[in-house]
């Protein structure tokens, strides 16, 4: 006998870590602080791979990180699979960048060096904890 949709089961959804969840507000709330320091600071130049880029591509390159800051802090919040390898790509963006702008601009790079240590470590966490995006 044919099953009605009522007696289908439902899938339902995993619990999202506490880690996880404090990972991804964290994540937005770098969002808001970005987009604060891009209104705030018309004027500054994002360093990428080295450059400081002006003009719409330097407006493009400074609201991309407040852009993915916020999807992949909402992706983490909520669970969801595509937040992990979004998060990763932009990490490992963000690494590159970092270490080209450590070797190509001038000193003095305290913070590039704790933000890659730092991103590194949150890096490794993440990988460790990367089943934990399953929703």
């Amino acid at each position: 006998m044919a099953s009605t949709v009522s007696e289908q089961p439902i899938r339902a959804a995993h619990p999202v870590p506490l880690d996880i969840i404090l990972f991804g507000f964290v994540m937005v709330l770098s969002g808001v602080m970005d987009t604060y320091i891009i209104v705030a600071n018309p004027e500054y130049g994002l360093p990428v791979f080295g450059m400081k880029l002006t003009g719409p591509i330097g407006w493009f390159f400074k609201f991309l990180s407040p852009t993915l800051h916020f999807t992949s802090g909402y992706g983490a919040i909520m669970g969801r699979r595509w937040a992990y390898p979004l998060f990763m790509l932009y990490s490992v963006y963000g690494l590159l960048s970092a270490i080209v702008s450590w070797m190509v601009l001038p000193p003095p790079h305290r913070i590039r060096k704790i933000f890659i240590v730092i991103l590194m470590g949150v890096m490794g966490y993440l990988y460790l904890r990367r089943d934990q995006f399953r929703n």
